[in-house]
């Protein structure tokens, strides 16, 4: 699965890299290479997925609803 991303994440690296690399003028034709604000954008999206992902792990962790009937149905005192 993570492969199969990494992939997808390189084809439109291509796919973007060399559309910026052509001008419509071919004196003005260069290699696309990324300023500090593309830089600090890219790893900034990374940063912002892993806060929101962390977040919502905090505070909607994923436990089976089953585990904690089970759980509750053994410890809870009965009246």
């Amino acid at each position: 699965m993570i492969l199969v991303n990494v992939g997808m994440w390189f084809e439109r690296f291509v796919i973007i890299v060399t559309s910026l690399n052509r001008d419509y003028l071919q004196s003005s034709w260069g290699y696309f290479t990324p300023t500090w604000v593309d830089i600090l954008t890219f790893v900034g999206s990374f940063g912002l997925f892993l806060t929101m992902f962390l977040l919502f792990v905090r505070f909607l962790p994923m436990v089976a609803i089953s585990e904690v009937k089970a759980v509750a149905d053994t410890e809870a005192p009965k009246p």
